[in-house]
């Protein structure tokens, strides 16, 4: 079966009911883009005899509805993850395409595959009407199984799906609408080009960050906003290159569209239609005129989803890069030197478990607790510096969490503990790491909760991070150690964000799911790592 990177489809019958049909039939033959053409059979002339000249009067409202209720439709049958991305262009929803106003291509296309009979024109009115088509690209008519045209659902009014108006979509010149548009996936593309063939001059778009970002699971992972809201004015740019968009960050949910006067209407899914009534509010306190209401139906997740989304999410997305080989190692592997993996992670990020169960895998664990061990001299040296009232009466251990309390009101009174207890933790790694290797044990992972504010880092040859996000890891900090919020979050204050911790990851978990997601990710993490050590796997 031969496999193309880039192609082109030419939709000519638009109906919803034959959309799973063309696009199984198309996505198993391309591997990087397609492109997707929707034609009005009632601009073409008949029996495609797209061939043919003769071309009808232009009707830009009549495009759109042919091509609106197939948006959803196509986007909906692709998966989350998988190749080729699809991409819907509009640049006929500005002018016929015809030899003498041919589409331009993002790319050249190997092939062409087209849902109508073959003809003998049709190689040729592809070849004119399309710039970027290979000198020769392959033609393939899409042999489709006779389908029943679903009359109710694509006779529905392109407006049916507007909240609060039954204007004509033609009169929308200027949108707003809103998201993380992180990894740009198959949801935001629908979003997005509903946008863009819902309005005719500008699209505003606010793009999360901050506050609005802080608490997402993997938050650090997130694309920069900068790169997001590059993406979203290239895909924009991409499908419908007549419309202006502009993007600006967004620290509170209403963003530009609470302020901006010249807005027609907001765009929303089905999860955030209720922002809408407090955009219109603050519009109206603003002293500015409500805006229409336009729903996009979202996404389906797909059959593979594991956070209990029915939604495709971004979440889902950066899922894919935990337990795996982010940047190569710091330092190569060596024969005659043991290989040190670096654990660490905020409080509350489940680090510790992550020890635990690699040293079931066969793992070295180096504890750097162990200094505060009874009777040895950094012990002697913190209840000589914090008070014997951290002295745990039962065996005379130190109590972490009253010597917590103490420390982490200050700053001074952290950087006495952290001068006592860092150089006896360096001293105390090196010899148990002596130790272990005499012994046999290659692999050594060091469990630090200061690894990167130490300067550690340059003794390891990876750094695997444990990560949660900041509200849950407050919550197990009160459940855990029975203090009061605000105690937790200065605790968590005190320590470097996830976002610093990120920079440094080789490896990145997240223990914010089932503690079987969990030991999936440590599990192939593991085996990974096995691979990298042995030499079975390619190199970064």
């Amino acid at each position: 079966m031969r496999r193309f990177q880039t192609a082109l489809l030419l939709i000519t019958n638009p109906i919803r009911s034959r959309i799973p049909f063309i696009i199984s039939a198309v996505i198993p033959y391309v591997e990087r883009n397609l492109y997707v053409i929707i034609q009005n059979p009632n601009i073409q002339s008949s029996s495609l005899s797209l061939a043919s000249s003769s071309e009808k009067r232009f009707d830009q409202e009549q495009q759109k509805q042919c091509i609106r209720p197939l948006l959803h439709a196509i986007y909906k049958q692709l998966t989350a993850t998988k190749n080729p991305s699809v991409d819907i262009l509009l640049h006929n929803v500005d002018s016929v395409i015809k030899s003498t106003n041919p589409l331009p291509l993002p790319r050249t296309c190997e092939a062409v595959f087209a849902d109508c009979p073959s003809s003998p024109g049709l190689y040729e009115y592809c070849r004119d009407h399309f710039h970027q088509l290979d000198q020769n690209f392959e033609l393939r008519i899409i042999n489709e199984k006779e389908t029943k045209e679903d009359q109710f659902i694509d006779n529905l009014s392109t407006c049916d799906n507007d909240l609060f108006s039954t204007k004509c979509t033609s009169r929308y010149n200027r949108g707003v609408l809103g998201g993380t548009f992180d990894r740009l996936h198959n949801g935001h593309k629908l979003l997005l080009t509903e946008s863009a063939l819902l309005c005719n001059e500008k699209i505003v778009v606010g793009v999360t960050d901050a506050a609005m970002i802080e608490n997402k699971v993997l938050a650090e992972a997130i694309e920069s906003v900068t790169d997001r809201m590059s993406s979203v004015r290239s895909f924009v740019n991409l499908i419908r290159p007549s419309i202006f968009v502009h993007c600006e960050p967004i620290e509170d949910p209403c963003g530009p569209s609470a302020t901006m006067a010249d807005l027609n209407c907001i765009i929303v899914t089905d999860e955030t239609k209720q922002g809408a009534l407090q955009v219109n509010k603050e519009r109206q306190d603003n002293g500015l005129s409500p805006i229409d209401v336009h729903v996009v139906p979202m996404v389906p997740a797909d059959d593979h989803n594991q956070d209990g989304d029915k939604k495709l999410s971004s979440t889902s997305l950066r899922r894919e890069i935990l337990g795996i080989l982010l940047k190569p190692p710091l330092k190569c592997v060596e024969s005659n030197q043991p290989y040190i993996i670096g654990l660490t992670g905020g409080i509350g990020s489940g680090k510790s478990s992550i020890g635990r169960r690699l040293q079931k895998l066969g793992a070295s664990i180096i504890d750097c607790h162990e200094t505060y061990k009874v009777d040895t001299e950094v012990y002697k040296q913190i209840i000589t510096t914090f008070g014997e009232d951290i002295i745990n009466p039962t065996d005379r251990s130190i109590d972490r969490k009253l010597l917590g309390k103490k420390v982490f009101q200050s700053s001074n009174e952290l950087k006495k503990l952290t001068d006592i207890v860092w150089p006896a933790i360096l001293n105390l790694t090196r010899e148990r790491i002596d130790c272990l290797f005499e012994e046999g044990k290659r692999i050594i992972f060091l469990d630090a909760a200061v690894l990167i504010e130490a300067k550690w880092t340059v003794a390891v040859n990876e750094i695997w991070i444990a990560s949660i996000p900041p509200k849950e890891a407050i919550r197990r900090v009160v459940e855990r150690d029975r203090i009061s919020i605000e105690e937790a979050k200065r605790r968590l204050s005190a320590q470097i964000s996830n976002q610093e911790r990120f920079s440094y990851a080789n490896v990145l978990f997240c223990t914010y799911w089932a503690e079987s997601v969990t030991q999936k990710q440590v599990e192939h993490a593991w085996n990974l790592l096995l691979q990298r050590i042995n030499g079975d796997s390619p190199s970064f």
